[in-house]
């Protein structure tokens, strides 16, 4: 089993006061909070303490915990490690279409504040209508001003860009939108990434340089997009880590088996590469403290 004690390695830039990774995962423990039946790995534990260590040897203070696929709709581990991090955490969950009113507002209550489709990963459990299914969920979280959280293809903005240009509630795409790297700027999902975030309404989150980036295996290859997002709409971006960093599967469903190993990138390096696509110290504190103030209303 991996014990997740890898030493990172202080960023080149020191981070400013409240600095936030906003998008992380936990796992576990697993005989109290089981991975989903129907999930596309096998991971091993990822705890929280796990991750304020490498908070505490980076310089980051807050942290937006994002339910994983893995995890399904059972957000018990997230409220679990939501709850230890009191004023310092807030999380975003999965939910299904069916959730009552008054259960949301219990989930916002411990400091929810926006719910993730994944349309990624085992996306076909969805259906094959993308765009009914995001105008349910914007409706569904309207009256708590939560914020729709999308991990969707590179293809799927461009294609979805009518539908979550006129969302009644924030859209915020994980990992940049997922273009990839070797087809450049043009390719059309970023494109259509850049004038979502001048509608006022998209966020893009500044992670998963390692997806974007998986052909090459060159983090510094992902530095054009940030550049491009911050060039665009500096003040709807936040950072986030992607930790533990889950290894790259095949997005089908899995039973018990093999375990897929975490792979734990160097979250300094991950920092020293949005602190070389933007040198500018105060851009940097608006997208790692002021952003996500903003976002996930942290006080």
């Amino acid at each position: 089993m991996q014990t997740l004690e890898r030493i990172h390695k202080s960023p080149a830039q020191p981070l400013p006061e409240n600095a936030a990774d906003c998008h992380m995962h936990v796992f576990g423990p697993f005989d109290r909070f089981p991975l989903a039946p129907e999930r596309a790995y096998n991971v091993d534990e990822a705890p929280l303490e796990a991750h304020e260590r490498m908070k505490r040897q980076v310089g980051l203070e807050r942290t937006v915990l994002v339910q994983a696929s893995g995890c399904g709709t059972d957000n018990r581990a997230l409220l679990s490690a939501l709850a230890r991090l009191g004023r310092r955490g807030r999380a975003v969950a999965v939910v299904d279409l069916q959730t009552p009113l008054h259960a949301l507002e219990r989930l916002h209550a411990a400091g929810v504040r926006g719910a993730r489709l994944n349309l990624y990963t085992l996306g076909s459990r969805y259906g094959s209508d993308p765009v009914q299914l995001i105008e349910q969920f914007a409706r569904m979280l309207a009256p708590l001003q939560w914020h729709l959280q999308l991990l969707i293809e590179s293809t799927a903005v461009a294609t979805l860009e009518p539908v979550l240009a006129r969302s009644p509630v924030d859209i915020v795409l994980d990992h940049m939108g997922l273009p990839e790297a070797g087809q450049g700027l043009v390719q059309a999902g970023f494109q259509a990434l850049l004038r979502l975030l001048g509608s006022g309404r998209v966020w893009a989150k500044l992670s998963g340089a390692d997806r974007v980036t998986q052909q090459s295996g060159q983090l510094r290859d992902a530095i054009p997009f940030m550049q491009a997002l911050a060039a665009a709409a500096p003040d709807r971006l936040v950072w986030g880590s992607d930790w533990p960093n889950t290894g790259f599967h095949s997005r089908q469903q899995v039973a018990d088996g093999d375990i897929l190993p975490h792979r734990e990138l160097d979250a300094g390096e991950l920092l020293d590469v949005l602190a070389e696509a933007i040198p500018d110290a105060e851009l940097r504190r608006g997208i790692l403290t002021r952003n996500p103030e903003q976002l996930y209303g942290f006080d």
